[in-house]
């Protein structure tokens, strides 16, 4: 499938055949779409292909960094207004206004926006560390296999000279000596195999693997029916003694008093008084009717 700025996708063919003179409408929005501005669809859902077309575009213009900004509130705003701006295009919210406040923002910022286009932010840096260091370890490992090579090479060259001077200075029969050389490299030979079988099953697996991964993964956002949702049921704790307070109760019945007030940190994970409260009144009554 083929795909435009607007979102609405076609087949390559119904391309070629409705813009045989390079424009012409869309299909469904009647917008006015030139032939060589389509590309092929990427993700499953039209609407990512259309925001992600217009994130690609505003980026050449908002390329401001964070030290373009005298403090870190007005650079979270900017973010923020960018997503915004992202979401009317998308969604097709006060498009007018919208293009006209992007034309003003490249107008006002056009000096800057040109520099920015020379400068790396903190994330394409660490793309490029990491390119490097995968370049680097490729390197290594050349240089590696090719040390290798040579060690086997010089090994070779040094086994036949301690053959040849065996085999004049020794007094065991030729035949043996050359036998017991040829039984070594044969089994040389069956573990270099077995050693390349067991190294391209492991390359087997892993490609393998990388295919389900693949395959698992989507960039749809429609639901997904995988199976019965997930229900949720409180469990239910057989105390075999007295009942517990609900929750409610423990303060109207004093027992939060003897319990140390949990901390902000705590409370923020989902840790309250009540919890701990619960926990020692429970601890506290179970068993005690089983005898």
């Amino acid at each position: 499938m083929m795909v435009n700025e607007c979102g609405h996708p076609l087949c390559k063919n119904c391309v070629e055949n409705l813009f045989v003179r390079n424009a012409g409408p869309c299909h469904v929005c009647g917008k006015t779409l030139r032939k060589n501005n389509f590309w092929e669809q990427v993700f499953d859902d039209p609407l990512i292909e259309k925001e992600t077309h217009i994130r690609r575009r505003l980026r050449k213009i908002y390329n401001l960094k964070k030290d373009d900004f005298p403090s870190l509130r007005e650079f979270n705003d900017y973010l923020e207004r960018f997503e915004c701006l992202v979401c009317n295009l998308a969604f097709g919210i006060d498009v007018e206004d919208t293009e006209a406040e992007i034309a003003a923002f490249k107008e006002a910022n056009a000096e800057l926006i040109e520099k920015n286009k020379k400068r790396l932010d903190e994330d394409q840096i660490w793309i490029m560390q990491n390119l490097k260091e995968d370049r680097d370890m490729k390197t290594r490992v050349g240089q590696a296999h090719s040390q290798e090579s040579k060690e086997v090479e010089r090994s070779a060259v040094k086994d036949t000279k301690a053959i040849m001077e065996e085999l004049r200075e020794s007094n065991v029969p030729a035949e043996v000596i050359l036998d017991r050389e040829r039984k070594r490299q044969i089994e040389q030979e069956l573990e270099e195999k077995e050693e390349a079988a067991r190294r391209k099953k492991r390359n087997k697996e892993i490609l393998q693997d990388r295919k389900r991964m693949a395959e698992s993964m989507s960039f749809s956002t429609s639901q997904r029916v995988s199976g019965r949702a997930f229900e949720y049921k409180a469990p239910r704790l057989h105390i075999n003694g007295p009942p517990l307070p609900v929750k409610e109760e423990l303060e109207t019945k004093g027992y939060l008093q003897h319990i140390r007030a949990a901390s902000l940190a705590r409370v923020a994970g989902g840790f309250t008084t009540h919890t701990g409260c619960l926990r020692a009144l429970f601890d506290s009554r179970i068993d005690l009717l089983s005898f």
